[in-house]
């Protein structure tokens, strides 16, 4: 199962405290305390959710050691990384992002560790009540957070139920979702790697009134927000291949402007329930009433898939130009 919220608690590092302490011969030799860690999110292109995050736990970084004798430092403390998938967004309690993290390696500090005390050592210019003092450590900071997934892919599979989406990933990425003929199969968002580094994604099937809430609802629409190619997949064994697209069309317009206007591929898909000429037929039919031009698929036929990995590259490549 797909995590892609979660609320956390974090905690920076307190400070380590100085050290009071003298030598055989009176003079001061405690050393300042160790600064506490800070708490950093930083993103990883090989972590795919949210799901070893714990809501009931929460993230500690190491507090910085105390001073030691002959005026010796205490060791900062070691930061606490959180590594999060891409895109991640962070929020406060209040709703307001506090940083969006989109690229492999993108850091930011949530929150500074305290600063550690001072020693007697380093108050010893103080006169005797220097040398019987110390500067208190700080403590570090807290935060209650909650972290949302936006999955970021090249490509998206959109459709009516049963259209078969989670056959063509399957066929395209080498990937083994669960695929059957009855609707709502795809309950999340489900991804895959074709060619080693386009990723595609085939969200859960959309009906008429999904912008309303009805069937899936929009809950997954934030995973739209990064891609950059929809590939719109009907069935064959619709009898009006017009009417179910451009009543999706309308659908996508309700739910998202930004996924309405998002390239499209048209893919037809089932061809092999027809013959080869039949198929052929309705697909002209469909070009021509659209204006559009549809590639006519079925997972059993390599060719087919050939054509579809071809279009898919040569859409992403023009977009780079």
């Amino acid at each position: 199962m797909l995590i892609d919220e979660k609320k956390l608690k974090i905690k920076s590092g307190d400070g380590g405290e100085g050290l009071i302490s003298f030598d055989n011969r009176g003079k001061a030799y405690g050393g300042d305390g160790g600064n506490g860690a800070n708490v950093i999110i930083v993103g990883n292109v090989n972590v795919y959710d949210l799901s070893k995050f714990d809501s009931n736990h929460t993230y500690k970084a190491d507090t910085g050691d105390r001073g030691h004798t002959h005026c010796r430092h205490g060791k900062d403390g070691e930061p606490l990384r959180l590594e999060v998938p891409l895109v991640t967004k962070v929020y406060n309690m209040e709703g307001e992002e506090l940083v969006s993290i989109e690229e492999d390696g993108q850091e930011f500090t949530m929150l500074v560790g305290g600063e550690g005390g001072l020693g007697n050592f380093t108050l010893r210019g103080e006169g005797w009540d220097g040398k019987l003092s110390r500067k208190r450590a700080t403590r570090g900071e807290e935060l209650d957070i909650r972290l949302e997934l936006n999955l970021k892919t090249e490509a998206i599979l959109l459709g009516y139920p049963n259209a078969g989406k989670s056959s063509i990933i399957n066929a395209l990425t080498r990937a083994r979702y669960k695929v059957a003929s009855y609707e709502f199969t795809t309950l999340e968002p489900q991804m895959g790697v074709m060619d080693g580094y386009i990723k595609l994604m085939d969200l859960p099937g959309l009906i008429e009134g999904t912008s309303e809430g009805k069937g899936v609802g929009t809950k997954f629409l934030k995973h739209t927000k990064y891609s950059q190619l929809l590939i719109h997949c009907i069935s064959l064994e619709n009898e009006d291949l017009v009417e179910k697209y451009e009543s999706m069309r309308k659908e996508f317009k309700k739910i998202s402007t930004t996924l309405h206007d998002m390239e499209e591929i048209i893919v037809l898909t089932k061809s092999d329930i027809a013959t080869p000429e039949e198929a052929v037929s309705r697909q002209k039919e469909f070009n021509k009433t659209t204006g559009k031009s549809a590639i006519l698929l079925s997972t059993y036929l390599e060719d087919s898939l050939d054509i579809l990995k071809k279009e898919i590259k040569s859409r992403l490549d023009s977009q780079k130009k």
